[in-house]
């Protein structure tokens, strides 16, 4: 059936609906469709309705016209909306393996995502995240599956690294497409689709990646060779191929055999140590317990070698470094006696000197530094034990690692009464260990609990008890004190700058008396101190309930702008930052400096902050 009439109809009646009515009549155009009409009006009564409704239109008065021309119209409009389809030319065929499937979303609502995927600059981070974390499904969609494997070969790499985890979270049914297309000599993009495809299929994969193993290059290569570490069959050639593959190469084939465990991989890993303790690194996840004697034995083998040769070089500094990685959290009995002899020795290695170009490096706080880091991977256990045992045999370089180890496993009030003692003088090499102690702490509010972290290494434990809220007055007088002071930087932040974070991560919103201590620190720091501190800590003292503003702005804020900022942190009212800014600038002009404080800015700016409450008040009115 031909309904080209019909839609030339719908066309002259809608633009007889623009121009108006009283041309209809002229319309030849609109004469010649009705006539075309009679047709499909004989065949079909609802087409010879419309043909009638044609008729009486052109035939009818003017006066009657308009109201006929909607009728007309409006019955065509629904006739022709029945004859909408969708599709296109082809077979119908199922999507391939892997593809994704359909879902009910409009493109308009995945189009953001899709452009994030597929676009560039930057921005397009934060649109997936908030993608992945509020609507998880629309990764599965087969409009968007394909961009986000396209995306692993994102020049931002940090975007490449959070769709390679969302491909991870699709399970095995996306292999097939990771797969189809896959170039073995290919750059970065194909080596995230093989660590993808092991992610998801395990030992499974051994299959095709022994395929594509010959043809791989460089990235990719190395990719394939720590993949075959999932599958224990492919010990024999993992370990033909240490024996061959160099640089980089040699460095993924280690990684998969650190993956396996079996009696020949044992044997090779303790020969690769004796050959180089180093290669301790490679095993600093492995979860086997004869890991823990194997690195114990390596790193007293190292502090050996120092003690003997009478000097620290930059080389062995290095490769202590490097074996330390494969003790944390290790606690065998072996690695218990490793530790008690690090102590007994720590005197004659802290008297070691350093060769010309060794950074000046203090092992008398390196080593009890290592057993902190240890301990806190392990959490508690038997490091704990040993900790508080050298603490009462040797005292004050394991002060830090008997705190840290009474925390996770002793009563709140018992750890504080007995070793809060030890930081009321304000030495600073007793804040320095008070510092060392809660670096690693903080207030989780999600699961209501105190607990000891390191995002980098990936570990999290919870203390014994909820920390004696005691503790913040030493903490807070480790810094306001000078005690920390006094000591050198250690690392990219200050003594003092690493006590800032500490209460930082130690606040606590639901105690008063928390907010009531961490209010007065920040005062000091931002008030008195002056420098070091960060614009969110402005907002953490409107958390803590702060309201003496002015006084801590004042001779703080250097020009207009800065106090603009500072006081759109605060959790006062437009009028409330008004009123401030005013004192602030009339102080500012007695103090001779109104060139930094431009009176027209000062005018705009009290003028912006009250239209504020007006308009609020407007909107509340509205709304009731």
């Amino acid at each position: 059936m031909d309904l080209r009439p019909l839609y030339d109809i719908k066309e002259r009646l809608e633009q007889a609906a623009i121009a108006g009515t009283g041309l209809l009549g002229e319309d030849f155009r609109l004469q010649r469709a009705a006539e075309a009409l009679r047709p499909l009006a004989a065949a079909s009564p609802v087409f010879g309705k419309i043909a009638a409704g044609l008729e009486e239109l052109l035939s009818a008065p003017a006066a009657k016209r308009p109201g006929l021309l909607l009728d007309v119209l409006a019955l065509v409009d629904a006739v022709v909306y029945t004859q909408g389809k969708t599709g296109a030319e082809g077979d119908l065929v199922p999507l391939p393996a892997g593809a994704g499937g359909y879902q009910e979303l409009p493109y308009s609502l995945l189009r953001p995502l899709l452009s994030a995927l597929t676009g560039a600059g930057g921005g397009r981070i934060e649109t997936v995240k908030s993608a992945w974390d509020d609507h998880p499904e629309f990764f599965s969609d087969l409009r968007v599956l394909p961009a986000l494997i396209a995306g692993l070969g994102d020049s931002y790499g940090e975007l490449a690294e959070l769709d390679e985890t969302i491909l991870k979270a699709q399970g095995a049914a996306v292999v097939p497409l990771l797969k189809e297309g896959f170039d073995p000599a290919g750059k970065k993009e194909m080596a995230r689709r093989v660590e993808v495809i092991s992610a998801l299929e395990g030992a499974g994969a051994t299959p095709w990646l022994l395929e594509v193993l010959p043809l791989a290059k460089k990235d990719v290569r190395m990719a394939v060779l720590t993949a075959l570490g999932e599958d224990g069959a492919n010990v024999p050639l993992l370990l033909e191929l240490a024996g061959r593959e160099k640089g980089k190469q040699l460095e993924a084939v280690l990684a998969a055999l650190a993956k396996q465990d079996s009696e020949t991989v044992r044997d090779f890993w303790c020969a690769q140590v004796r050959l180089s303790p180093t290669r301790l690194w490679f095993l600093r996840n492995a979860p086997f317990p004869w890991i823990s004697d194997l690195a114990a034995g390596a790193f007293r083998s190292r502090l050996e070698g120092i003690l003997s040769e009478g000097q620290l070089t930059q080389d062995s500094l290095v490769d202590l470094r490097l074996c330390r990685s494969g003790v944390l959290g290790r606690s065998s009995s072996q690695m218990l006696d490793c530790w008690r002899w690090t102590a007994e020795h720590l005197p004659e290695l802290e008297g070691v000197e350093r060769s010309p170009g060794t950074r000046d490096i203090d092992l008398g706080r390196l080593l009890p530094g290592c057993l902190l880091d240890s301990l806190r991977t392990g959490g508690p256990g038997p490091l704990c034990g040993l900790s508080l045992e050298l603490w009462e045999e040797r005292g004050g370089p394991y002060l830090a690692c008997a705190l840290t180890a009474a925390l996770l496993t002793c009563p709140a009030a018992e750890v504080y009464d007995h070793f809060a003692p030890c930081f009321a003088d304000d030495r600073p090499e007793a804040a320095l260990a008070l510092l060392d102690a809660f670096s690693h702490l903080r207030w989780n509010g999600k699961e209501d609990r105190y607990e000891s972290f390191d995002a980098g290494a990936n570990f999290l434990h919870p203390l014994a008890q909820p920390l004696d809220l005691r503790w913040y007055g030493p903490l807070t007088r480790a810094r306001t004190s000078g005690a920390l002071k006094r000591i050198e930087q250690i690392g990219h932040l200050t003594c003092e700058q690493g006590m800032d974070e500490v209460i930082r991560q130690l606040f606590r919103e639901d105690l008063p008396q928390v907010q009531e201590q961490t209010g007065a620190y920040f005062y000091h720091l931002i008030h008195d101190v002056g420098g070091g501190y960060r614009m969110d800590d402005v907002t953490l003292l409107g958390r803590c309930g702060w309201t003496r503003w002015k006084d801590l702005l004042s001779d703080r804020v250097t020009t207009v702008y800065v106090a603009a900022d500072v006081l759109d942190l605060t959790p006062l009212t437009g009028p409330e930052k008004a009123g401030v800014l005013r004192d602030l600038y009339r102080t500012a002009l007695m103090q001779d400096k109104g060139s930094s404080w431009p009176e027209q800015r000062v005018k705009d700016q009290i003028a912006a902050w009250e239209a504020e409450q007006k308009r609020d008040h407007h909107e509340s009115t509205a709304t009731l």
